[in-house]
């Protein structure tokens, strides 16, 4: 089958990694796979699976290029099915897929955006938002964020410490992530900062920050302001890394959210998963249920209170973050295995294909999406941020 596999960009981020995964590992399951995405940081992450690439419009710019495009590869080379990643991607592949080529959504987010076609299959990633979305009448599939274990699973942790310089003694809390305030991510991550620097005066702690955005410059400032009073390296900002492999194999703990939090299992690792609002919970075997079927993320928490109550245990209880590490570990092999994520894609693509095809249905939800899409663009330009942010918490973050 051919596949038209769309990631909104090749920024690095969580979603279009997974989306160049499962692109690559749809091929042990007799499936063309051809990425349809504008370029970025992981094009040449791309190049190197020999999955075609065809280089796509801005699908954030609203000129119908990115449509237009979509609409003529798909005629020219004749595909099967268009497997579209994220919110904008979907509502615009719904439009130009026309009537003969299925569409597949799928959204990684925690919320999916109410102006999306109803009459469309889609993927989301919990088992909560999964039974949700059946509820409202969607055809929804799940599929939980995978993770290649091969990749990732802590080898050399003593090789990858030296690699960024940390001492034998020191424990190291590890995030990698995007530095904005998207999800508040950063808000979360210059939080922790503070309570590291807190812990720091009594224990030898080193925190390891990967990521890029536009929050790393503030991230960096504060980061030489804790290095300078403590008169060593604390806080370690290290920016964009391709491959943040030897940043999670380095941890005794990792702080993180989503894809990078279950990655921080895979690798063995105690975990704090970060929210907003002030979010942060200990994975352990009684909290753990709740991020399987909700997802890696939270709101509403105390803040800096909880993520120190939870630092200074797992700092003070060695043997607990290697119980922990092992217990994450084994989490992730049973459930969020790229080979067993793999094959539950196929399954879902022939379904896809398969599936009926009702104008009449298909006719009255692109009208009803059309009308309610554009109702959000409106409150983007012209609405207030009150507005802004309502649509933000209901998955279309602009």
């Amino acid at each position: 089958m051919k596949v038209l596999v769309c990631p909104h960009q090749l920024g690095m981020g969580g979603s279009q990694l997974n989306a160049i995964e499962m692109a690559v590992a749809v091929r042990r399951h007799g499936h063309e796979p051809t990425v349809y995405a504008p370029p970025g940081v992981l094009t040449e992450a791309l190049e190197a699976t020999d999955v075609p690439w065809i280089p796509a419009p801005d699908a954030r710019i609203r000129s119908g290029k990115w449509a237009a495009r979509l609409g003529q590869v798909i005629r020219s080379e004749r595909f099967d099915l268009v497997h579209a990643y994220e919110w904008r991607p979907c509502l615009q592949a719904s439009f130009a897929g026309g009537w003969r080529t299925p569409v597949l959504m799928s959204v990684m987010a925690m919320e999916v955006p109410s102006f999306l076609p109803t009459h469309l299959p889609l993927v989301v990633g919990t088992p909560a938002l999964t039974d949700r979305m059946k509820n409202e009448g969607r055809t929804a599939y799940l599929l939980e964020p995978p993770v290649d274990m091969h990749r990732h699973q802590t080898r050399d942790a003593a090789g990858a410490r030296q690699t960024w310089g940390i001492g034998d003694a020191e424990i190291v809390v590890s995030v990698v992530s995007m530095l904005t305030t998207d999800l508040e991510k950063l808000q979360g991550i210059l939080s922790a900062i503070s309570v590291v620097d807190r812990l720091a005066h009594t224990a030898p702690l080193r925190m390891l920050i990967a990521g890029d955005g536009e929050g790393l410059e503030t991230v960096r400032m504060r980061a030489d302001d804790v290095n300078r009073r403590h008169g060593r390296m604390v806080i370690q900002p290290v920016g964009f890394q391709m491959d943040p492999t030897s940043v999670y194999e380095s941890a005794d703990i990792v702080l993180g959210m989503g894809s990078s939090a279950i990655k921080g299992l895979a690798h063995g690792k105690a975990l704090i998963v970060q929210g907003e609002g002030g979010y942060w919970q200990l994975v352990d075997e009684f909290s753990a249920e709740g991020f399987i079927t909700n997802g890696w993320f939270g709101s509403e928490g105390a803040g800096v209170r909880d993520l120190l109550i939870a630092l200074t245990d797992l700092i003070e209880d060695p043997w607990n973050r290697r119980r922990l590490g092992a217990l994450g570990r084994e989490l992730v092999e049973q459930r969020y295995s790229l080979s067993r994520a793999s094959a539950e894609l196929s399954g879902i693509y022939v379904d896809t294909v398969m599936r009926p095809q009702r104008i009449a249905h298909a006719t009255r939800s692109l009208a009803r999406s059309a009308v309610a899409s554009a109702r959000y663009y409106a409150t983007m330009q012209f609405g207030s941020v009150v507005e802004k942010e309502e649509w933000a918490r209901r998955g279309a973050n602009a």
